[in-house]
């Protein structure tokens, strides 16, 4: 999976702690807010996908 453009080291790290932290994934958005949770984007989740596996891409 490629990004384009691809994330700097700033949101790669700010992905990580928002998937790391208890969220409503990009579809859920409208209940997230609704309940006060946070939600991620769907970059943020291919972010995750790509770099929350502990190898760093």
């Amino acid at each position: 999976m490629k990004l384009d453009p691809p994330p700097d080291l700033v949101e790669i790290a700010e992905a990580l702690d928002a998937m790391a932290k208890p969220h409503y994934g990009s579809a859920c958005k409208l209940i997230a807010e609704s309940e006060g949770e946070q939600c991620t984007t769907e970059r943020q989740e291919a972010i995750w996908k790509i770099y929350g596996n502990g190898e760093l891409g």
